[in-house]
């Protein structure tokens, strides 16, 4: 058996440029696409569920040119929802952050696409989504087992009240509230219980707002979204980087800094995650915030 031997270490210091955000990643991606103008994204991470994601708009039709290191990507907007000219089957490998807002943004219009992945993704229920976009007339078949990928969707959405249930991932609510401002009628989406993973959606209204477009958030109960409207390009946008990964090299500035800097998230950033700073400082750390830093120092750490 193989052992890795981690020696004790003195003290910790430097900057750590941070990753963007998967999760940032592919959101930011799917409004570049369906906005109007053309929009350059950086610090884009560069990883399978941002690759399936490329792959999948290129087919769509979508124009961008992409970095040698993947991490800068110029998208030109298709100014509305993405079309299918022909019937066409998208591999989205084991991407949930491609999967499930694409499922939902493709039943806008008419198409006719198969979203299929590798066997681990066939089993990672979709259900509750499926479920919303068909209140609001969305056409969905499910090819192999029920409530789970592969899907057709033959379009359909038009919008009107549809039911989620709170208690399920966000990214399935993440989904809806992305396509519902493209869709022809009005949205109104009810929250069935509380609402979890609230930052999580936070971080889509913020990005739609960025995009052009608001929604009327009533206590995370209900959500408002007026249709007919269209997503506009920012210019450029800077993904954030990711908050969780930020929260062990901040702890390691707490515990044996020096100083550790972690750049690409900051004072302003839409992430729940960052709160974590806001703890190692309440324990006794410096913590200083910039723009696009925070910085943890050590301090005499207390419970």
């Amino acid at each position: 058996m193989e052992s890795l031997t981690l020696q004790p270490i003195a003290r910790v210091e430097g900057t750590v440029n941070l990753p963007g955000s998967k999760s940032v990643s592919n959101r930011a991606l799917l409004l570049a696409a369906l906005a109007r103008g053309t929009t350059v994204l950086t610090n884009l991470l560069d990883s399978d569920d941002v690759r399936h994601m490329l792959n999948a708009l290129s087919a769509l039709g979508v124009q961008y040119t992409l970095s040698a290191d993947r991490t800068r990507c110029e998208v030109t907007g298709n100014g509305g929802p993405l079309r299918a000219a022909a019937a066409l089957e998208l591999f989205l490998g084991n991407a949930g952050t491609a999967m499930r807002p694409l499922a939902a943004a493709l039943c806008l219009g008419s198409n006719d696409i198969v979203l299929t992945g590798e066997p681990r993704m066939k089993e990672r229920p979709i259900g509750h989504l499926v479920d919303a976009l068909r209140q609001g007339g969305a056409q969905i078949d499910y090819l192999e087992q029920e409530n789970y990928p592969p899907l057709r969707l033959r379009g359909g959405f038009q919008g009107g009240n549809v039911e989620v249930d709170g208690s399920v991932s966000s990214q399935f609510l993440t989904a809806l509230l992305m396509t519902a401002p493209l869709a022809p009628q009005d949205t109104v989406i009810a929250i069935k219980g509380d609402l979890v993973s609230k930052p999580y959606i936070d971080i889509t209204l913020h990005l739609m707002k960025t995009f052009g477009v608001e929604v009327d958030n009533q206590s995370y109960q209900r959500f408002v979204v007026r249709g007919k409207q269209q997503y506009q390009s920012p210019g450029d946008y800077l993904v954030e980087g990711d908050a969780s990964s930020a929260s062990y090299f901040l702890a390691a500035g707490a515990i044996k800094g020096g100083t550790v800097k972690v750049t690409g998230i900051g004072r302003g950033s839409v992430q729940g995650d960052i709160r974590f700073a806001d703890v190692l400082e309440k324990m006794g750390s410096t913590v200083t915030w910039g723009d696009d830093f925070i910085a943890c120092t050590r301090g005499e750490l207390k419970a």
